[in-house]
Protein backbone atom coordinates (compact mmCIF):
# COMPACT_ATOMS: atom_id res chain seq x y z
CA UNK A 1 0.00 0.00 0.00
CA UNK A 2 2.88 2.04 0.88
CA UNK A 3 4.78 1.94 -2.44
CA UNK A 4 0.88 2.34 -4.51
CA UNK A 5 0.71 5.70 -2.50
CA UNK A 6 4.03 6.63 -3.01
CA UNK A 7 3.73 5.81 -7.11
CA UNK A 8 0.67 8.04 -7.51
CA UNK A 9 2.60 11.04 -5.47
CA UNK A 10 5.36 10.68 -7.91
CA UNK A 11 3.21 10.40 -10.88
CA UNK A 12 1.55 13.83 -9.91
CA UNK A 13 4.64 15.72 -9.35
CA UNK A 14 6.07 14.83 -12.41
CA UNK A 15 4.93 16.04 -15.86
CA UNK A 16 2.95 13.97 -17.59
CA UNK A 17 5.12 13.40 -20.66
CA UNK A 18 7.69 12.12 -18.01
CA UNK A 19 5.52 9.93 -15.84
CA UNK A 20 4.24 8.26 -19.03
CA UNK A 21 7.84 6.40 -19.51
CA UNK A 22 8.98 6.34 -15.70
CA UNK A 23 10.52 2.78 -15.18
CA UNK A 24 9.69 2.60 -11.43
CA UNK A 25 12.06 0.24 -9.47
CA UNK A 26 11.94 -1.38 -5.70
CA UNK A 27 14.90 -2.28 -4.42
CA UNK A 28 14.70 -6.10 -5.56
CA UNK A 29 13.57 -5.01 -9.01
CA UNK A 30 17.05 -2.83 -9.46
CA UNK A 31 19.09 -5.70 -7.85
CA UNK A 32 18.00 -7.78 -10.24
CA UNK A 33 19.01 -5.95 -13.16
CA UNK A 34 22.40 -6.10 -12.03
CA UNK A 35 22.84 -9.36 -14.01
CA UNK A 36 25.90 -11.65 -14.91
CA UNK A 37 25.75 -9.87 -18.55
CA UNK A 38 26.06 -6.65 -16.52
CA UNK A 39 29.37 -4.95 -17.70
CA UNK A 40 30.46 -4.62 -14.36
CA UNK A 41 29.69 -8.24 -13.32
CA UNK A 42 31.56 -9.34 -16.14
CA UNK A 43 34.48 -7.09 -15.16
CA UNK A 44 34.97 -8.56 -11.62
CA UNK A 45 34.51 -12.05 -13.09
CA UNK A 46 37.04 -12.06 -15.30
CA UNK A 47 39.78 -12.58 -12.36
CA UNK A 48 38.62 -16.13 -12.23
CA UNK A 49 39.59 -16.56 -15.83
CA UNK A 50 43.25 -15.91 -15.40
CA UNK A 51 43.37 -17.86 -12.01
CA UNK A 52 41.65 -20.95 -13.80
CA UNK A 53 44.72 -20.48 -16.67
CA UNK A 54 47.59 -20.69 -14.22
CA UNK A 55 46.09 -24.45 -13.38
CA UNK A 56 46.07 -24.79 -16.94
CA UNK A 57 49.94 -23.73 -17.14
CA UNK A 58 50.49 -26.20 -14.04
CA UNK A 59 49.11 -29.00 -15.30
CA UNK A 60 50.78 -29.28 -18.41
CA UNK A 61 53.87 -31.76 -19.74
CA UNK A 62 57.24 -30.79 -20.56
CA UNK A 63 57.20 -30.88 -24.60
CA UNK A 64 59.36 -33.67 -25.92
CA UNK A 65 62.82 -32.33 -27.43
CA UNK A 66 64.24 -33.30 -30.66
CA UNK A 67 68.02 -33.84 -30.96
CA UNK A 68 70.15 -34.28 -34.52
CA UNK A 69 73.80 -34.69 -34.35
CA UNK A 70 76.47 -35.16 -37.16
CA UNK A 71 79.73 -36.14 -36.48
CA UNK A 72 82.19 -36.53 -39.23
CA UNK A 73 86.01 -37.77 -38.75
CA UNK A 74 88.77 -39.94 -40.85
CA UNK A 75 86.08 -40.19 -43.37
CA UNK A 76 83.91 -42.08 -40.95
CA UNK A 77 80.15 -40.26 -40.73
CA UNK A 78 77.99 -40.43 -38.10
CA UNK A 79 74.20 -39.36 -37.92
CA UNK A 80 72.45 -39.49 -34.22
CA UNK A 81 68.17 -38.56 -34.17
CA UNK A 82 67.09 -38.52 -30.63
CA UNK A 83 63.90 -37.97 -28.66
CA UNK A 84 64.41 -36.53 -24.69
CA UNK A 85 61.34 -36.63 -22.69
CA UNK A 86 61.35 -35.45 -18.91
CA UNK A 87 58.84 -37.68 -17.17
CA UNK A 88 57.03 -36.04 -13.76
CA UNK A 89 57.13 -39.16 -11.77
CA UNK A 90 57.92 -37.98 -8.12
CA UNK A 91 54.45 -35.69 -7.90
CA UNK A 92 55.64 -32.41 -8.47
CA UNK A 93 53.15 -31.62 -10.87
CA UNK A 94 50.36 -33.23 -9.46
CA UNK A 95 51.47 -30.45 -6.06
CA UNK A 96 51.27 -27.49 -7.93
CA UNK A 97 47.92 -28.37 -9.94
CA UNK A 98 45.89 -28.80 -6.02
CA UNK A 99 48.18 -25.19 -5.29
CA UNK A 100 46.76 -23.32 -8.67
CA UNK A 101 42.98 -25.30 -8.16
CA UNK A 102 43.41 -23.30 -4.74
CA UNK A 103 44.42 -20.25 -5.55
CA UNK A 104 41.42 -20.32 -7.91
CA UNK A 105 39.08 -20.93 -4.75
CA UNK A 106 40.81 -18.02 -3.38
CA UNK A 107 39.98 -16.01 -6.70
CA UNK A 108 36.09 -16.93 -6.43
CA UNK A 109 35.89 -16.28 -2.71
CA UNK A 110 37.40 -12.42 -3.77
CA UNK A 111 34.92 -12.56 -6.46
CA UNK A 112 31.86 -13.32 -4.78
CA UNK A 113 32.74 -10.74 -2.08
CA UNK A 114 33.42 -8.12 -5.11
CA UNK A 115 30.01 -8.80 -6.30
CA UNK A 116 28.41 -8.49 -2.50
CA UNK A 117 29.64 -5.04 -2.36
CA UNK A 118 28.53 -4.35 -6.09
CA UNK A 119 25.06 -5.15 -4.74
CA UNK A 120 25.93 -2.92 -1.86
CA UNK A 121 26.90 0.16 -3.63
CA UNK A 122 23.76 -0.89 -5.52
CA UNK A 123 21.93 -0.79 -2.80
CA UNK A 124 23.56 2.58 -1.00
CA UNK A 125 22.55 3.95 -4.73
CA UNK A 126 19.13 3.29 -4.34
CA UNK A 127 18.85 4.72 -0.81
CA UNK A 128 20.33 7.81 -2.04
CA UNK A 129 17.99 8.36 -4.69
CA UNK A 130 14.78 7.63 -2.33
CA UNK A 131 16.37 9.79 0.08
CA UNK A 132 16.71 12.77 -3.17
CA UNK A 133 13.66 11.83 -4.19
CA UNK A 134 11.52 12.83 -0.70
CA UNK A 135 13.28 15.76 0.37
CA UNK A 136 13.04 17.31 -3.51
CA UNK A 137 9.14 15.90 -2.66
CA UNK A 138 8.74 17.94 0.68
CA UNK A 139 10.63 20.89 -0.48
CA UNK A 140 8.03 20.95 -3.78
CA UNK A 141 4.94 20.65 -1.24
CA UNK A 142 6.47 23.42 1.17
CA UNK A 143 7.35 25.89 -1.97
CA UNK A 144 3.58 25.48 -3.02
CA UNK A 145 2.12 26.30 0.74
CA UNK A 146 4.46 28.80 0.68
CA UNK A 147 3.62 30.06 -3.05
CA UNK A 148 -0.27 29.79 -1.97
CA UNK A 149 1.01 32.28 1.20
CA UNK A 150 2.57 34.75 -1.09
CA UNK A 151 -0.71 34.73 -3.68
CA UNK A 152 -3.12 35.46 -0.70
CA UNK A 153 -0.90 38.01 1.01
CA UNK A 154 -0.75 39.58 -2.57
CA UNK A 155 -4.53 39.59 -2.80
CA UNK A 156 -4.56 41.28 0.83
CA UNK A 157 -2.49 43.45 0.16
CA UNK A 158 -4.00 44.96 -2.41
CA UNK A 159 -7.10 45.14 -0.71
CA UNK A 160 -5.37 47.01 2.03
CA UNK A 161 -5.75 44.04 4.73
CA UNK A 162 -1.91 43.38 4.66
CA UNK A 163 1.39 45.25 4.25
CA UNK A 164 3.72 44.57 1.23
CA UNK A 165 6.34 43.53 3.59
CA UNK A 166 4.49 40.31 4.91
CA UNK A 167 4.27 39.34 0.75
CA UNK A 168 7.89 40.14 -0.17
CA UNK A 169 8.76 38.35 2.96
CA UNK A 170 6.45 35.29 1.92
CA UNK A 171 8.14 35.20 -1.75
CA UNK A 172 12.06 35.60 -0.12
CA UNK A 173 11.35 32.14 1.78
CA UNK A 174 10.12 31.03 -1.65
CA UNK A 175 12.64 31.94 -3.42
CA UNK A 176 14.93 30.26 -0.74
CA UNK A 177 12.89 26.89 -1.07
CA UNK A 178 13.05 26.97 -5.01
CA UNK A 179 16.85 26.96 -4.58
CA UNK A 180 16.57 24.21 -1.96
CA UNK A 181 14.59 22.22 -4.17
CA UNK A 182 17.37 22.94 -7.04
CA UNK A 183 19.73 21.15 -5.44
CA UNK A 184 17.63 18.12 -4.20
CA UNK A 185 16.89 17.78 -8.18
CA UNK A 186 20.31 17.85 -8.79
CA UNK A 187 21.13 14.82 -5.96
CA UNK A 188 18.18 12.85 -7.40
CA UNK A 189 19.35 13.15 -11.02
CA UNK A 190 22.85 12.17 -9.50
CA UNK A 191 21.45 9.28 -7.62
CA UNK A 192 19.64 8.04 -10.94
CA UNK A 193 22.88 8.79 -13.25
CA UNK A 194 24.89 5.67 -10.23
CA UNK A 195 22.12 3.78 -10.33
CA UNK A 196 21.65 3.35 -13.90
CA UNK A 197 25.65 2.43 -13.69
CA UNK A 198 24.92 -0.54 -12.69
CA UNK A 199 22.25 -1.99 -15.04
CA UNK A 200 23.24 -4.91 -17.78
CA UNK A 201 20.92 -2.59 -20.41
CA UNK A 202 20.64 1.28 -20.93
CA UNK A 203 18.11 2.67 -18.95
CA UNK A 204 17.50 6.54 -19.53
CA UNK A 205 18.58 7.81 -15.74
CA UNK A 206 16.00 10.17 -15.78
CA UNK A 207 13.09 7.90 -16.01
CA UNK A 208 14.55 5.81 -12.97
CA UNK A 209 12.36 5.89 -9.77
CA UNK A 210 13.12 4.32 -6.75
CA UNK A 211 9.45 2.96 -5.04
CA UNK A 212 10.44 2.82 -1.20
CA UNK A 213 8.73 -0.41 0.10
CA UNK A 214 9.95 -0.92 3.31
CA UNK A 215 8.51 -2.43 5.89
CA UNK A 216 9.00 -2.18 9.77
CA UNK A 217 12.80 -2.40 10.79
CA UNK A 218 13.65 -6.28 11.83
CA UNK A 219 15.23 -7.52 14.84
CA UNK A 220 18.85 -7.97 14.76
CA UNK A 221 20.92 -11.00 15.21
CA UNK A 222 23.63 -10.52 17.91
CA UNK A 223 27.12 -10.05 17.65
CA UNK A 224 28.39 -13.44 17.71
CA UNK A 225 25.60 -14.74 15.29
CA UNK A 226 26.76 -11.89 12.95
CA UNK A 227 30.27 -12.47 12.97
CA UNK A 228 30.02 -16.70 13.22
CA UNK A 229 27.98 -15.94 9.55
CA UNK A 230 30.31 -13.31 8.14
CA UNK A 231 33.63 -15.63 9.20
CA UNK A 232 31.81 -18.49 6.87
CA UNK A 233 30.21 -16.35 4.03
CA UNK A 234 33.12 -13.66 4.03
CA UNK A 235 34.87 -14.53 0.51
CA UNK A 236 38.15 -12.59 1.95
CA UNK A 237 38.15 -14.78 4.89
CA UNK A 238 37.65 -17.63 2.57
CA UNK A 239 40.03 -16.22 0.12
CA UNK A 240 43.00 -15.88 2.46
CA UNK A 241 42.06 -19.56 3.66
CA UNK A 242 42.84 -21.03 -0.10
CA UNK A 243 45.98 -18.77 -0.17
CA UNK A 244 47.31 -20.52 3.27
CA UNK A 245 46.48 -23.52 1.53
CA UNK A 246 47.79 -23.26 -1.64
CA UNK A 247 51.12 -22.24 0.11
CA UNK A 248 51.18 -25.07 1.94
CA UNK A 249 51.03 -27.19 -1.46
CA UNK A 250 53.88 -25.52 -3.02
CA UNK A 251 56.00 -26.24 0.09
CA UNK A 252 55.53 -29.65 -0.57
CA UNK A 253 55.80 -29.19 -4.50
CA UNK A 254 59.18 -27.36 -3.76
CA UNK A 255 60.31 -30.46 -1.14
CA UNK A 256 59.82 -32.79 -4.28
CA UNK A 257 62.12 -30.36 -6.48
CA UNK A 258 65.09 -31.66 -4.69
CA UNK A 259 64.24 -35.13 -6.00
CA UNK A 260 65.85 -35.22 -9.83
CA UNK A 261 63.18 -36.05 -12.14
CA UNK A 262 64.61 -38.21 -15.42
CA UNK A 263 64.60 -37.43 -18.65
CA UNK A 264 64.56 -39.97 -21.05
CA UNK A 265 66.59 -39.93 -24.55
CA UNK A 266 65.82 -42.41 -27.30
CA UNK A 267 66.55 -42.33 -30.49
CA UNK A 268 69.12 -43.98 -33.65
CA UNK A 269 72.62 -43.74 -34.79
CA UNK A 270 74.05 -44.28 -38.33
CA UNK A 271 77.24 -45.00 -39.08
CA UNK A 272 79.32 -45.74 -42.51
CA UNK A 273 82.00 -47.94 -40.84
CA UNK A 274 82.24 -51.32 -42.40
CA UNK A 275 79.59 -50.68 -45.05
CA UNK A 276 77.30 -48.77 -42.57
CA UNK A 277 74.68 -49.81 -39.65
CA UNK A 278 71.88 -48.25 -38.07
CA UNK A 279 71.21 -48.83 -33.74
CA UNK A 280 69.89 -47.92 -31.22
CA UNK A 281 70.62 -45.02 -29.02
CA UNK A 282 68.96 -44.95 -25.30
CA UNK A 283 70.09 -42.22 -22.49
CA UNK A 284 68.81 -41.92 -18.98
CA UNK A 285 69.51 -37.70 -17.51
CA UNK A 286 69.13 -36.44 -14.08
CA UNK A 287 69.63 -33.42 -12.74
CA UNK A 288 71.55 -33.23 -9.85
CA UNK A 289 70.30 -30.59 -7.00
CA UNK A 290 73.79 -29.74 -5.93
CA UNK A 291 74.04 -26.29 -5.78
CA UNK A 292 69.47 -25.70 -6.28
CA UNK A 293 68.07 -27.69 -3.65
CA UNK A 294 64.63 -25.54 -3.88
CA UNK A 295 65.72 -23.26 -1.14
CA UNK A 296 64.46 -19.96 -2.51
CA UNK A 297 60.90 -21.53 -3.28
CA UNK A 298 60.44 -23.18 -0.19
CA UNK A 299 60.86 -19.79 1.78
CA UNK A 300 58.46 -18.06 -0.71
CA UNK A 301 55.91 -20.31 0.14
CA UNK A 302 56.51 -20.73 3.59
CA UNK A 303 56.30 -16.81 3.34
CA UNK A 304 53.10 -16.78 1.47
CA UNK A 305 51.39 -19.05 3.89
CA UNK A 306 52.82 -16.70 7.28
CA UNK A 307 51.03 -13.70 5.52
CA UNK A 308 47.91 -15.40 4.39
CA UNK A 309 47.54 -16.32 7.90
CA UNK A 310 48.29 -13.36 9.39
CA UNK A 311 46.05 -11.14 6.68
CA UNK A 312 43.12 -13.59 8.06
CA UNK A 313 43.88 -13.16 12.11
CA UNK A 314 43.79 -9.59 11.38
CA UNK A 315 40.75 -9.60 8.87
CA UNK A 316 38.52 -11.81 11.46
CA UNK A 317 39.80 -9.06 14.65
CA UNK A 318 38.75 -6.22 12.03
CA UNK A 319 35.86 -8.12 11.07
CA UNK A 320 34.48 -8.59 14.62
CA UNK A 321 34.95 -4.70 15.79
CA UNK A 322 33.44 -3.35 11.98
CA UNK A 323 30.14 -5.69 13.00
CA UNK A 324 30.08 -4.36 16.45
CA UNK A 325 30.14 -0.73 15.41
CA UNK A 326 28.26 -1.45 12.48
CA UNK A 327 25.20 -3.00 14.69
CA UNK A 328 25.41 -0.32 17.19
CA UNK A 329 24.98 2.10 14.58
CA UNK A 330 22.07 0.52 13.13
CA UNK A 331 20.45 0.36 16.55
CA UNK A 332 21.40 3.90 17.56
CA UNK A 333 20.12 5.43 14.11
CA UNK A 334 17.00 3.73 13.98
CA UNK A 335 15.99 4.94 17.43
CA UNK A 336 16.89 8.66 17.29
CA UNK A 337 14.70 8.33 13.53
CA UNK A 338 11.85 7.15 15.43
CA UNK A 339 12.36 9.69 18.22
CA UNK A 340 12.43 12.27 15.80
CA UNK A 341 9.55 11.30 14.45
CA UNK A 342 7.88 11.05 17.20
CA UNK A 343 8.78 14.22 18.76
CA UNK A 344 9.15 16.42 15.25
CA UNK A 345 7.67 15.24 12.34
CA UNK A 346 4.67 14.23 14.12
CA UNK A 347 4.19 17.97 15.89
CA UNK A 348 5.22 20.02 12.31
CA UNK A 349 1.72 19.72 10.67
CA UNK A 350 0.26 21.13 13.73
CA UNK A 351 2.75 23.98 14.81
CA UNK A 352 2.10 24.77 11.16
CA UNK A 353 -1.91 25.13 11.43
CA UNK A 354 -1.42 27.12 15.36
CA UNK A 355 1.17 29.67 13.43
CA UNK A 356 -1.49 30.02 10.62
CA UNK A 357 -4.53 30.57 13.11
CA UNK A 358 -2.44 33.33 15.15
CA UNK A 359 -1.41 35.13 12.20
CA UNK A 360 -5.04 35.41 10.56
CA UNK A 361 -6.11 36.25 14.00
CA UNK A 362 -3.29 38.86 14.14
CA UNK A 363 -1.47 37.41 17.43
CA UNK A 364 1.57 36.92 15.47
CA UNK A 365 3.66 38.11 12.79
CA UNK A 366 4.74 37.12 8.96
CA UNK A 367 8.35 36.01 10.61
CA UNK A 368 7.15 33.58 13.34
CA UNK A 369 4.56 32.22 10.32
CA UNK A 370 7.46 31.22 8.02
CA UNK A 371 9.40 30.14 10.76
CA UNK A 372 6.55 27.86 11.68
CA UNK A 373 6.43 26.75 7.92
CA UNK A 374 10.16 26.71 7.64
CA UNK A 375 10.49 24.46 10.88
CA UNK A 376 7.91 22.22 9.53
CA UNK A 377 9.76 21.55 5.93
CA UNK A 378 13.39 21.41 7.79
CA UNK A 379 11.99 18.64 10.39
CA UNK A 380 10.32 16.09 7.48
CA UNK A 381 13.81 16.97 5.38
CA UNK A 382 15.95 15.95 9.17
CA UNK A 383 13.30 12.67 9.14
CA UNK A 384 14.80 11.62 5.59
CA UNK A 385 17.84 12.11 6.08
CA UNK A 386 17.83 9.87 9.56
CA UNK A 387 15.68 7.73 7.30
CA UNK A 388 18.62 7.69 4.89
CA UNK A 389 21.17 7.14 7.22
CA UNK A 390 19.49 3.89 8.77
CA UNK A 391 19.45 2.45 5.36
CA UNK A 392 23.20 2.90 4.81
CA UNK A 393 24.02 1.86 8.13
CA UNK A 394 22.05 -1.34 7.36
CA UNK A 395 23.43 -2.09 3.85
CA UNK A 396 27.01 -1.76 5.42
CA UNK A 397 25.83 -4.62 8.06
CA UNK A 398 24.67 -6.73 5.72
CA UNK A 399 27.72 -6.35 3.52
CA UNK A 400 30.05 -6.99 6.56
CA UNK A 401 28.37 -9.61 8.21
CA UNK A 402 26.82 -11.73 4.75
CA UNK A 403 23.73 -11.96 6.56
CA UNK A 404 20.63 -10.41 4.66
CA UNK A 405 17.72 -8.45 6.00
CA UNK A 406 14.09 -9.84 5.56
CA UNK A 407 12.52 -8.02 3.05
Amino acid sequence: MRAVVLCITLAALLPSGVGAQSLLLTEPEALARLSPVSPRVRAIQAGMDIARADVLAASRWPNPRLTYDRESVAGVTEHMAMVSQVLPIWGQRGLEVHAANALVDASRGRVDDALRRARADLQLSFAQLVSAQVRERELISAGDRLRGLADLLAKREAAGDAAGFDRLRAEREVLDLDADRAAASTDRARAQGTLAGFFAEAVAPETIIAVDASTAHPPLPTVATLVERAESERGELIALRKEVEAARWSLKAAERRRIPEPEIVAGTKTSTVGGGDTGGVVTVHATIPLFDRSKAERALAEARASQAAARADAFRATLHAEITGLRAAVIERRDTADRYRAAAVNTASQIEHIAQVSYDAGERGILELLDAYRTGAAARLRHAALDASVRQAEIELEFASGWEMPQ
